[in-house]
């Protein structure tokens, strides 16, 4: 607020007023503020309406747009499960999918205890239950993972076979096949590459399969070669329970101790059929499929089909992943979970490769994180993402409500911000900031601002059209100049990004690589606009080019406090505003007094004193059509100053009178005082306080009550004289 405000002691003659005291009048501010709520224009809504035509419902399609403006080359297509099978409706794969315990189980730890069945309580091979019904909806609901990590669990793994060293070593960091050699003198890496490129299998997804499989440490039974001598000793000793608590449950009879320690010297990297109840039988299992092996490659492999080395059990493994999975219409993570797609109507519901149903969101976050620590989120990548007929309005819920932070969507693991000071002030948090510029053809585009990540800043990016990313930024400060070389009458998109410090061996920054911070649609401007500043009897008009940035002049009017546009905004000077039509702003003023004296009421006893102020008439109705003031007062007596609300608001000719009131008074010889304020409020945010021009003096009922008698200017009733009299008499 730059209007200054002049003190103007007025004089009033000091009155007794008569009748009712009224009730407080207050007047209220509504703020207003810039939105930058998500939508979509010029070639942003040519992509999101291609991917309505695809087949994708609207909830969808706004999230993978957004997806489309962070990573171009990424690919989504539809996979209508109702049109495999009409019958496969969301609320049928839900019901065929929660039929069987056994389906779709979850770790038995309290950390997942919101996924548990509440009636179920069996646990099932060695430290699970059975998943709710709701666990179900929820991993199974495609829109509740549309983020940059989770989404790939809808990676297709049919496409885009190929992948570097580097890519794989990336999946391998931190586990015990990093700097591993595999027994044919491979590194880890180097024989899942050859893999990958032998079956059409993406390597990447490979390395990612079996560290979901084996963990970090790879210290499972099955992968150790000894598996049999351990399953020996179980059924030897009748070991009921393992170290860390986990049932064994050997049978008492129906083998010999020699028929398994045969089993050692067997490995099974990716666990298949690693299955039952109880860690005999699921190692039992596992070892008699690693002796079938893969009958295929017997002759290649010297006659034995057996997975006997840890390399046949990757390329076993891998093959059958490719045999029974990718090439049965099961070609991404998610439909190895969840098998829906009617096409493999022979195997729907049971051929699924894993039953913890969150093994498809772990899954994926494995193989984002191989892309995101190696920077290559940007390289063409297609996802199969399944839509139901069927499906509710909003995305089904997370039972643990987010706090069970291993599976609640990748976005609950981060939080960013976006501050933009040019060329408009906004503020957004964990969203991105939308907003059309009409920038002039031919100029610069100034961008300013700060962007903040909860795992810091790498660099910010932006890029024009379908152009490059361009980094221009190494810090959380956004500062870009860019010169609008485009004709006039033409649209574009200016997209800008964040890289958060990833660090793909740290949970506690791993689950976002990329951000959107902002999209901004241009509409290139020569459009003339005026715009006229209205002071009383007196008015300026400029012309300035659609989009033009401009700063609200200073006003002369005394007791000046801002400017009423004619779109309805009412702002300071100094407000910035962008030109996108004509204008007309109007000065306002706040023509604002303290009234000397007190007036004193002869209504009951005992008697109250009335301060007051008074505010021009035109200046209130002005601040009040705008709904940007509010009133206040504050009483002081013998020194002590207390709040207090308006008592009395009342036009009187060209004024607005403002009264505040005492309590009761009882010690007449007391001194009291008031001050009055306005609270100015702006479309903007901004507000100030102005203060009733005139210095506050002291009054008491005595003092009052005397001047009142004394007053020969003022003809009083006799009633009011008599009761003048009767009050000082009795002190």
């Amino acid at each position: 607020m730059k209007a200054k405000a002049k003190k103007i002691l007025v004089s009033a003659l000091s009155a007794v007023m008569i009748g009712a005291l009224l009730l407080a009048v207050g007047l209220s501010l509504r703020m207003e503020g810039s939105t930058t709520e998500r939508f979509f224009s010029g070639d942003a809504q040519t992509y999101y309406e291609s991917l309505l035509d695809a087949g994708f419902p609207k909830d969808y399609a706004v999230s993978l747009t957004e997806l489309h403006l962070l990573h171009p080359n990424w690919v989504f297509l539809p996979l209508q499960i109702t049109q495999t099978n009409e019958a496969y409706t969301w609320d049928y794969v839900i019901k065929k999918e929660t039929e069987n315990p056994l389906t779709n189980l979850i770790p038995a730890s309290q950390t997942y205890q919101a996924y548990h069945h509440p009636l179920n309580k069996e646990q099932y091979d060695s430290g699970y239950y059975q998943a709710s019904v709701d666990t179900v909806r929820y991993f199974m609901d495609p829109r509740n993972f549309l983020n940059e990590a989770d989404i790939f669990q809808f990676y297709d793994l049919s496409y885009q076979t190929t992948a570097t060293l580097q890519e794989i070593e990336a999946v391998l960091n931190g586990t015990f096949m990093e700097n591993g050699t595999l027994e044919n003198g491979r590194s880890y890496a180097a024989y899942l590459q050859e893999v990958g490129q032998a079956l059409d299998l993406h390597p990447v997804y490979l390395a990612a399969k079996i560290r979901q499989e084996q963990g970090s440490a790879g210290t499972s039974a099955i992968i150790s070669g000894r598996c049999g001598s351990l399953l020996a000793d179980y059924y030897r000793n009748q070991t009921q329970t393992s170290e860390n608590g986990k049932k064994i449950l050997p049978p008492s009879s129906g083998y010999t101790v020699e028929q398994l320690c045969a089993l050692d010297g067997y490995y099974n990297m990716f666990n298949v059929k690693a299955s039952g109840t109880g860690l005999f039988q699921i190692y039992l299992n596992a070892m008699n499929r690693a002796v079938d092996g893969t009958a295929e490659m017997a002759s290649a492999w010297g006659g034995s089909a057996a997975w006997n080395t840890r390399w046949k059990s990757i390329y076993g493994g891998s093959y059958l992943l490719k045999k029974n999975y990718i090439d049965r219409y099961q070609s991404t993570v998610y439909l190895q979970k969840f098998n829906v797609d009617g096409r493999a109507a022979d195997r729907n519901f049971w051929g699924q490769y894993m039953q913890n149903v969150a093994g498809a969101l772990t899954e994926a976050r494995s193989l984002y994180s191989a892309f995101a620590a190696v920077d290559a989120l940007d390289s063409a990548c297609t996802f199969l993402i399944p839509v139901y007929e069927g499906m509710p309005d909003a995305p089904c819920k997370d039972p643990a409500n987010g706090t069970c932070t291993l599976l609640a969507q990748a976005p609950n693991r981060y939080s960013y911000t976006v501050e933009l000071t040019s060329p408009d002030r906004l503020l957004s948090e964990d969203s991105t900031v939308y907003q059309t510029l009409y920038p002039q053809s031919e100029k610069t585009l100034r961008l300013s601002g700060r962007v903040e990540h909860s795992y810091g800043i790498r660099v910010l990016q932006y890029r024009l059209d379908d152009g490059e990313w361009i980094t221009f930024s190494t810090s959380e400060k956004l500062d870009l100049s860019i010169p609008m070389q485009f004709l006039a009458g033409s649209k574009h998109i200016l997209t800008v990004r964040g890289w958060a410090n990833y660090d793909n061996d740290d949970p506690s920054q791993k689950q976002n690589h990329s951000f959107l911070c902002a999209v901004f649609y241009l509409e290139m401007q020569t459009t003339q606009h005026e715009i006229a500043f209205v002071e009383k009897d007196s008015s300026t008009t400029q012309t300035h080019p659609k989009g033009t940035r401009l700063e609200l002049p200073d006003c002369a009017l005394p007791y000046f406090v801002g400017w009423i546009g004619s779109d309805g905004s009412f702002l300071p000077a100094g407000a910035q505003i962008e030109l996108t039509r004509d204008l007309t702003y109007t000065a306002t003023t706040a023509r604002f007094f303290l009234l000397h004296g007190a007036s004193l009421s002869l209504k009951g006893t005992p008697p109250q004193l009335r301060f007051s102020a008074v505010l021009a008439l035109e200046d209130y109705q002005a601040l009040k059509s705008q709904d940007r003031i509010r009133l206040f007062a504050t009483l002081q007596e013998e020194g002590l100053s207390t709040p207090a609300s308006i008592s009395d608001l009342r036009e009187l000719g060209d004024w607005v009178k403002i009264s505040v009131d005492t309590p009761p008074v009882t010690n007449f010889e007391a001194l009291y005082s008031a001050a009055f304020s306005i609270e100015v409020r702006y479309s903007n945010g901004e507000k100030q306080t102005l203060c009733a021009a005139g210095e506050p003096c002291d009054r008491s009922v005595e003092l009052v009550a005397t001047a009142a008698l004394n007053d020969a200017s003022v003809a009083y009733s006799q009633q009011t004289l008599t009761y003048l009299r009767d009050l000082l008499s009795t002190q």
